[in-house]
């Protein structure tokens, strides 16, 4: 079943009325929408989406050379996990940070193909945009909470902790899945986002599903629109006004699928609590995102047991 999540048109400002309103709404009812009016050069994403199938079709040896490690979180991974289950795709993903790219050697370096010399600039431009991007959406969800629009930079404008992905995730025939049942179809196994907010850019062929109700519904991606969706730290400050929503994303049965998700992510150094006027309203105890980021990426580099999830630090 497909799914109309809100479509948010931005072009009139980040606070305006209209827009809050809708944006409310979205985050209230859904946790996620698509933004249309964002501005963004559509030539760069055409670029950026060259790079991540260019990536890809890179042989398997290559790509294999670039892993990450149990200590470095970036570079490329095939065997990753979500809620102890080994998904069925391949990703790769690169430190958001901005200022590691002007380092010669930053501890702990993106592992760059030398045969994609296109690859890291096409990166560096689509950072550029998508960080000023997440930083005015983070702002005018303060503003739907009824906070100011800043109140939420201190823990963003210095050394935060995103990064963009790229994904892939093989058609059903490539894998020589030949007994079709609902877990061959999992690219990636139901679960929320860890962070505060998650734009991705996709291609045309459909995958993602949001659970609402009982049920699954599969999202359809706008032209040259974004997805968004709100993660789990946002749930917290919103003190469960938003709620960060569990999604999955399906393999289709003869066409690949291409992502680009960007993870907006607070500075390690942030202690995460419910904006409460009275700390008697909270609903949460205090959550060290340090920890938190911590717990969940070792959770999907290999099975840890019970992931990390926010309900542990409920009141």
């Amino acid at each position: 079943m497909s799914l109309n999540i809100p479509v948010l048109d931005i072009s009139q400002g980040f606070s305006d009325a209209v827009f809050i309103k809708e944006l409310t709404h979205a985050c209230t009812e859904w946790g996620f929408f698509q933004i249309t009016g964002h501005g963004i050069d559509p030539r760069l994403r055409q670029k950026l989406f060259k790079n991540v199938e260019d990536f890809f079709s890179l042989p398997k040896f290559q790509k294999l050379k670039l892993s990450r490690t149990q200590d470095n979180f970036w570079g490329y991974y095939d065997k990753e996990f979500t809620k102890n289950k080994i998904d069925s795709k391949e990703i790769y993903d690169i430190d958001a940070t901005r200022e590691q790219f002007k380092l010669e050697h930053p501890e702990f370096a993106v592992p760059w193909p030398k045969d994609l010399p296109e690859l890291k600039p096409a990166v560096l431009e689509w950072l550029t945009v998508v960080e000023s991007l997440s930083l005015n959406l983070l702002g005018s969800i303060c503003i739907a909470l009824g906070e100011p629009s800043a109140t939420l930079n201190p823990f963003f404008l210095k050394k935060h902790t995103s990064f963009l992905r790229f994904n892939y995730y093989p058609n059903l025939v490539e894998r020589n899945i030949e007994e079709k049942n609902d877990e061959s179809y999992l690219g990636i196994h139901p679960h929320t986002d860890a962070g505060a907010l998650t734009v991705l850019a996709q291609d045309t062929v459909p995958g993602l599903q949001i659970k609402k109700g009982d049920t699954w519904h599969t999202v359809i991606p706008i032209d040259e629109g974004l997805i968004v969706n709100i993660g789990d730290m946002v749930q917290i400050w919103s003190n469960d006004r938003f709620k960060a929503p569990e999604h999955r994303v399906l393999a289709s049965d003869d066409k690949d699928r291409y992502s680009a998700p960007y993870f907006y992510n607070p500075s390690y150094e942030t202690i995460c609590e419910p904006l409460v006027a009275e700390p008697n309203d909270s609903k949460y105890r205090p959550v060290s995102w340090r920890d938190f980021r911590s717990g969940r990426a070792a959770g999907d580099y290999a099975d840890k047991g019970e992931e990390i999830q926010i309900s542990w630090f409920k009141i």
